[in-house]
């Protein structure tokens, strides 16, 4: 499970607030796995979160590149690379979800990919933006 701490910031509340919602809504799928028979309300939040999380992906990572590049941050490049293999991802995973429909194992693959980027991803590369936020920001 990922908690959001102040180890997750960014320097934008923006930011912050989506990775939050990122957070939570992988934290609700991995309560939903361990439900070993997921009933009708649980399969349908699983068929709502791979819409959110490719609709995340589209917003949330125009809106967070955009702050990068406007920052100067020198992870902007290396950002862009990790948003583009996450965007490739959901749309195997939501291409696979669609022929194949809702499995438990599927989703905790999803679950597993998602939990380890935000961690990976968040931790080493977004909160790069926090230096140069802070450098920018008038004192």
């Amino acid at each position: 499970m990922n908690i959001w701490n102040e180890d997750y910031a960014t320097g934008v509340p923006a930011i912050d607030q989506q990775h939050r919602l990122l957070i939570d809504r992988i934290n609700e799928l991995e309560a939903l796995l361990m439900n070993t028979c997921p009933t009708e309300r649980e399969i349908n939040f699983a068929h709502r979160l791979v819409v959110f999380l490719e609709s995340y992906a589209q917003m949330h990572f125009y809106f967070e590149e955009t702050c990068m590049e406007s920052y100067r941050c020198p992870a902007h490049a290396c950002n862009q690379r990790d948003h583009a293999q996450f965007i490739a991802f959901i749309e195997a995973f939501k291409t696979k979800f669609h022929a194949e429909g809702f499995s438990v194992e599927a989703f905790k693959e999803l679950h597993e990919r998602v939990s380890s980027w935000i961690a990976r991803h968040i931790l080493r590369v977004d909160t790069q933006l926090l230096t140069c936020v802070q450098v920018t920001r008038p004192a």
